[in-house]
């Protein structure tokens, strides 16, 4: 394997040296036991950025997963020599809670993840939590997922169900597609025209660190998008730039975007 020094020099902050190391040990582990082994959640910059440090290694096979296609707090799995990466072996499970909605205001991600650490449990046992009418589901490693089945009883003040969903398929996140021009490809330029509202206002939401390309936070609002990126504006949604078509006659440019609602 690359030297452990080597890649931890590439890591970006104290978390992520600290992530990249955990992450040698268990690509270790499952060269040396002929095991998969499997990191802790991560956001999703983090997850993609440490799993390109690792990519070229020879002796593994790596896969990111989440619980399901569309998630973005991420594990990476590492699979020794012989054995195919599955996302079947992944230690995560589905949890479902669930309330009656008549008698409690809805409740959001804050506050189902808020009590779920209030029971002892740390963030990195914890992928996402994808609130619904009446409930939530939230993704959390196997070992954990039964306590948090028998122990979560309320979320805030409203009494809650808790169970473990076997078999749990998410439905997809709904998306379209979108042709429109703008300005340029500067961030505030391109979420603008996406979504609609004021150039000043999303400048605003720049600076004010609501916006995040490729999961990765944001704040200059020159920033150059380019196709292929995955961009968030917290509040608004998340759009990918998925072609610059090209400059129309009045030096527009006509771009096309992959719109999630």
């Amino acid at each position: 394997m690359i030297s452990r020094s080597i890649l931890i020099k590439a890591a970006s902050d104290d978390e992520e040296r600290l992530l990249i190391s955990k992450a040698a040990d268990r690509a270790e582990k499952a060269i040396k036991t002929f095991t998969p082994e499997f990191t802790v959640f991560m956001d999703p910059y983090k997850a993609h950025a440490i799993y390109d440090l690792f990519r070229y290694e020879k002796d593994i096979s790596m896969m990111l997963y989440g619980g399901c296609n569309d998630a973005e707090r991420l594990k990476i799995g590492f699979f020794p020599e012989y054995t195919q990466p599955d996302v079947g072996l992944f230690p995560i499970s589905a949890v479902g809670i669930s309330y009656n909605s008549s008698f409690s205001r809805e409740l959001t991600h804050r506050d189902f993840l808020g009590s779920v650490l209030g029971l002892g449990i740390t963030r990195e046992k914890i992928g996402d939590i994808m609130p619904e009418k009446g409930g939530a589901v939230m993704f959390a490693d196997s070992d954990i997922a039964e306590y948090i089945a028998a122990n979560l009883e309320r979320v805030g003040r409203t009494k809650v169900r808790a169970e473990i969903l076997e078999g749990f398929e998410p439905k997809p996140i709904p998306e379209r597609e979108k042709k429109l021009t703008a300005a340029s490809l500067r961030l505030d330029a391109v979420l603008s025209a996406a979504f609609n509202i004021s150039r000043s206002r999303t400048s605003e939401l720049i600076k004010g660190e609501k916006a995040f390309i490729n999961w990765k936070k944001e704040t200059s609002v020159s920033h150059t998008v380019s196709e292929g990126d995955v961009i968030t504006l917290r509040g608004h949604g998340r759009i990918r730039l998925d072609e610059v078509v090209k400059t129309t006659k009045k030096d527009r440019i006509l771009l096309r975007l992959i719109i999630y609602k």
